[in-house]
């Protein structure tokens, strides 16, 4: 053997592999800074207050403000069962919740509609994994479908069924920057002292009335590392605290 050649052949593949995973990191990095928007990008008074109060913002601030529209949908009967939730006779792995098509092809067979809800993390919460009915990509807030799970095995479900409406009577409009949501709420005081910011996400929110028809509008979701959530009208800036109408739960306001 060669062994002069063989080591020039290992240096080589060695060098081309550094080169590889220089150039992912690279993307990965230029992915997440076009992705996300710089904390310094809040107003000078934002930044202030957050000082003084010590908030501090461990979620990227998404940079996209994209056209939307108020959503309209009807609330179909949800799962019946004890405490609403249904029970799965032959409980998949938990480890599925993680990849949709795996999530898919488990449960297709048991929860109607699985493949139009996507994972929640940061909604989340012990022994339930919490999943938002999606709509051209962004995520209902209100309408979930929970995995409830133990012993590594999901054990029970409990879902919102609904039918989205078509929307030719609401116009699409740019929404507010999410900056501006995360400053409007700090500049507000609507946040404790001390507060840290561990998800922001544009979706759709909106309160349950007693009629056929529910509306839903583009919402900023701002979640707090102690759990407690607010939402901003991405189009006219209004909070709301979550602690209202809009945090039954579908099921339960029937």
């Amino acid at each position: 053997m060669d062994w002069r050649r063989a080591k020039s052949v290992l240096i080589i593949a060695f060098l081309l592999l550094n080169a590889l995973l220089g150039y992912q990191l690279w993307t990965e990095w230029r992915a997440q800074l076009n992705s996300s928007v710089d904390r310094t990008s809040l107003p000078a008074v934002t930044r202030q207050i957050m000082q003084e109060k010590k908030i501090r913002i461990d979620s990227t601030i998404p940079a996209g403000t994209p056209s939307m529209r108020d959503l309209s949908f009807l609330l179909k009967q949800p799962s019946s069962g004890k405490n609403g939730r249904t029970p799965i006779a032959s409980p998949p792995e938990t480890r599925v919740v993680f990849n949709p098509k795996e999530l898919a092809d488990a449960l297709s067979g048991v929860i109607p509609e699985i493949g139009k809800y996507a994972y929640d993390n940061a909604g989340s919460r012990e022994g339930v994994f919490v999943l938002n009915r999606m709509n051209d990509g962004y995520p209902m807030f209100d309408i979930h479908l929970e995995l409830y799970n133990s012993d590594q095995k999901i054990r029970a479900y409990r879902q919102d069924v609904i039918q989205i409406l078509t929307s030719e009577g609401s116009t699409a409009q740019q929404v507010l920057p999410a900056s501006k949501a995360v400053a409007t709420l700090i500049d507000k005081n609507q946040l404790p002292a001390g507060s840290a910011i561990k998800d922001i996400r544009l979706g759709y929110h909106g309160q349950f009335f007693d009629t056929d028809e529910q509306l839903s509008a583009p919402s900023w979701r701002v979640l707090l590392e102690s759990g407690e959530v607010y939402y901003v009208h991405a189009i006219s800036g209004e909070v709301d605290t979550g602690k209202g109408p809009s945090t039954v739960h579908p099921a339960e306001s029937k």
